[in-house]
């Protein structure tokens, strides 16, 4: 199984999300990418943030994604801070280049599933999940959420992806990377159920 993740990260927080759903998909025995799609502010914008530009270098590990190598997965997991209850204009640029990828039915009965950061614990965290989600629904593909039967998701996440609020120099927690890990098994697991399904 082949699980890709792309994602905007701009302090840290929504990579550490990434990574945690690529170890829980590494555990169902998925082989694991992940892709940051690139800034979009002028150099001029990002230096005036100190804890962007300390980021920088960590981000520069992850290449960008390119639109035609997602039909080569078996997964996609899409993810990204909050912006105003939705994503921000770096992923959803992206999202947007993928026109060639529906007109020809790529992505149709591919596995995918989202996730996102925000600063406070109501400024639209599930909003912004389930916007994402309409793009990769207009794709054809299989969403797959966070089932009750994960008990962290009774303080942590939601059941229609992994979140964290990390405003004011939070991280997430325990029990957000948790949430995370499960998320991305589960990817795994529907994605390997289907393949074999379909002979693969």
């Amino acid at each position: 199984m082949k699980v890709l993740i792309v994602f905007y990260s701009r302090y840290g927080n929504t990579l550490a999300l990434a990574e945690a759903i690529a170890q829980g998909a590494r555990e169902a025995g998925a082989e694991v990418a992940l892709r940051r799609t690139p800034d979009l502010a002028s150099p001029e914008v990002v230096a005036r943030d100190q804890a962007w530009t300390r980021c920088l270098d960590l981000m520069k590990q992850y290449p960008e994604p390119r639109v035609e190598e997602l039909p080569e997965y078996d997964a996609l997991v899409f993810g990204c801070p909050t912006r105003y209850g939705n994503m921000p204009a770096e992923l959803k640029l992206f999202l947007d280049k993928t026109g060639p990828l529906w007109v020809q039915g790529k992505l149709v009965d591919k596995v995918t599933a989202v996730f996102c950061t925000n600063s406070t614990a109501h400024s639209g965290n599930e909003s912004t999940l389930l916007t994402m989600m309409v793009p990769l629904l207009h794709h054809g593909m299989l969403i797959v959420g966070v089932p009750p039967t994960v008990p962290e998701t009774a303080r942590a996440g939601s059941y229609y992806g992994a979140t964290a609020v990390t405003g004011g120099g939070k991280s997430p927690t325990a029990d957000d990377l948790t949430v995370a890990r499960a998320l991305g098994r589960r990817v795994a697991q529907v994605a390997g159920q289907l393949h074999r399904g379909r002979g693969g």
